[in-house]
């Protein structure tokens, strides 16, 4: 998931069976025992680093009171992972999950604040390394229904704070706000959690990039296809099932690769290539990288020991800046286009991927009504990140027409001031756009106040 130098640990939950008049949710002991059963197979972590709350463990007291402590533990070398299967509701500004004692006649009081409980712990403790699953069930408390949804809407702007607050967040929900969230009797399973441990465990190829890895953007848009698709074409539902992701990162990021690559000949590499510096020839529009290669001994992928290994020869990295930037410019124009078209509330992002680049851009807004586009530049030159080296992170904030190049998190000792003055003209167009629409909304403003 992350680098094998963290520990992972995880507290995951399931509420089936409840305390006093609550209706069942259904299949929700084999979603959190197939979770389980994940972490231990396929991310190898250790039966003592799993918290398992089943019903009557899953008291509020639990949640309150043990879960911010396994939290308070966690430090900066370590991942975190929460699942959740049960009923969810928004009430008075706080999204709350029920506990095994909830009384339906005192919800308030006997629920607990999602923030609170876990996402406030997170951000104050050191771990900041985290991925949240949450299958909340039922529309409405008092029905006994076949259907899981979010009881009166979960607020996603109380997610979307959570995930900015680092960079590698992630939170996963079952289904969109004002959707319901079905189980199969056919699967024994909620539809989503079925879906999503067919990602995880590499059975699902729409979910696999690179032939080897499950990204924040892979899981997310297989997830938005299968669970819509099944529902379709092997249930008489009616209604839509839409899942609905918050990723904290600027781009895409590994959530975990897959267990047939860790003993597959394919996770076996000829030989990896160590750029012994980055050259950036503007006037001839070239980024080059001499490269020093070292063939394997039978080593797995990413081969981060080279001790040992026999130099061979190789070419150099060579790719043009004019196509980088041709690259960038149709990503933005694609989000222009976007914008044109459609409505939106939730953070979109658009990405572009070849043998030589990634670009990965992301437009959202936030709690203010300020849009803002978040777009990276990775380069596929050694070979030892899966998404590319990175290059450069921008921030364009559209309200003050600012845009801002980053090289802090650079793999290479690069120059920001260089950057800027090589890639800001990709931006003409849509600063272009945001101006015009400034103009338009003023001109609109002053006829509607003459």
């Amino acid at each position: 998931m992350f680098p094998e130098t963290y520990n992972t640990y995880a507290v995951i939950i399931a509420v089936e069976n409840y305390q006093f008049e609550i209706g069942k949710v259904d299949y929700a002991n084999n979603d959190v025992q197939a979770f389980r059963q994940w972490l231990i197979d396929n991310l190898k972590v250790p039966h003592e680093n799993i918290k398992l709350w089943i019903d009557t463990d899953a008291t509020k007291s639990a949640l309150t009171e043990e879960l911010r402590y396994e939290i308070s533990r966690l430090n900066e070398n370590d991942q975190f992972i929460f699942y959740y299967a049960g009923h969810g509701f928004f009430d008075s500004g706080y999204n709350r999950i029920t506990t095994w004692d909830t009384h339906p006649y005192n919800l308030k009081d006997t629920t607990v604040s999602l923030n609170h409980v876990l996402m406030e712990p997170l951000r104050k403790s050191k771990c900041n390394k985290s991925l949240i699953f949450i299958d909340a069930c039922a529309s409405k408390i008092d029905e006994q229904l076949l259907c899981r949804d979010l009881i009166a809407d979960m607020n996603p702007s109380e997610f979307i704070e959570f995930v900015r607050s680092s960079n590698y967040r992630a939170m996963f929900l079952s289904c969109s706000r004002g959707e319901k969230s079905y189980g199969s009797s056919k699967l024994e399973h909620g539809i989503w959690t079925h879906f999503l441990l067919k990602a995880l465990k590499g059975e699902a190829s729409e979910a696999i990039e690179q032939e080897r890895f499950i990204t924040s953007a892979s899981l997310q848009n297989y997830l938005s296809k299968a669970v819509p698709d099944f529902i379709k074409l092997n249930t008489t539902i009616r209604g839509s099932q839409r899942p609905w992701a918050e990723i904290s990162s600027t781009n895409t990021f590994i959530v975990c690769e897959i267990p047939q690559a860790t003993s597959s000949s394919s996770d076996s590499i000829d030989y990896i290539l160590i750029p012994e510096r980055l050259i950036i020839d503007y006037e001839n529009d070239l980024i080059m990288a001499a490269l020093r290669g070292l063939e394997n001994d039978g080593r797995t992928y990413p081969m981060f020991d080279f001790e040992g290994l026999n130099e061979v020869d190789v070419e150099a990295y060579c790719i043009r800046i004019s196509k980088i930037k041709t690259g960038i410019i149709k990503i933005l124009d694609e989000i222009v286009d976007f914008l044109m078209d459609y409505e939106w509330e939730e953070e979109v992002y658009f990405e572009k991927d070849n043998d030589k680049f990634m670009i990965s851009a992301c437009l959202y807004e936030d709690n203010e009504g300020k849009i803002s586009i978040s777009l990276s530049l990775q380069l596929h030159i050694s070979g030892l990140h899966p998404m590319g080296d990175i290059i450069f992170e921008s921030e364009y904030e559209t309200g003050e027409d600012e845009l801002k190049l980053f090289t802090d998190s650079s793999d290479y000792n690069l120059d920001a001031d260089e950057i800027q003055v090589i890639f800001s003209d990709c931006w003409s167009n849509i600063r272009r756009f945001f101006l015009l629409e400034k103009e338009f909304e003023l001109e609109l403003s002053e006829e509607i106040n003459d």
